[in-house]
């Protein structure tokens, strides 16, 4: 069965919105976790590939949804150009974690990010009309469910390494 265009009837707006959306969240993911590898970089480089390596999903999911939107020959969906600066949240993230404290309060903006997305990628599966983006994302609502889990694993090693640090 031929892949549907934008001009098909099953193409509609919607699928067109879910699209950018989704890819928008993943720009802006990945953006997210190179500023926090950038920011663990120093003194917890363990965390640091961990968020990088989150960040190059992201960048995998974002391509991915770019060759759909090429297939589908969707007329305004235009992947955004990178920042050619670095974006770090609003959120109080500090450019670099020096210390324990900064580190848990990284990690738990990290988590609580991935949930957020977890759960907007889920919506989106859940509502998405066409086969195509709907087998995608529920495929990346599975990706983002592993990333919570490594998250919370890195969460936890990191309140483990500090206990052990002040008993020691």
């Amino acid at each position: 069965m031929p892949t549907p265009t934008a001009d098909d009837p099953t193409v509609d707006r919607a699928t067109d919105e879910q699209l950018i959306f989704a890819h928008k969240l993943e720009r802006r993911e990945m953006l997210r976790y190179r500023g926090l590898a950038l920011s663990f970089l120093p003194t917890r480089p363990h965390i640091s590939r961990l968020m990088a390596a989150l960040g190059v999903e992201c960048e995998q999911r974002s391509l991915a949804l770019d060759k759909l939107a090429k297939r589908l020959e969707i007329r305004d969906y235009q992947p955004a150009p990178l920042p050619r600066r670095l974006w770090l949240p609003k959120a109080n993230v500090h450019l670099f974690i020096v210390n324990d404290i900064l580190a848990h309060q990284a990690l738990d903006y990290a988590l609580s990010a991935a949930h957020h997305s977890h759960q907007i990628s889920a919506l989106l599966a859940q509502f998405s009309r066409m086969d195509n983006l709907n087998a995608l994302l529920q495929h990346f609502v599975e990706q983002k469910r592993h990333e919570c889990r490594l998250l919370e694993e890195a969460k936890e090693n990191a309140s483990t390494f500090s206990e052990w640090a002040l008993s020691g």
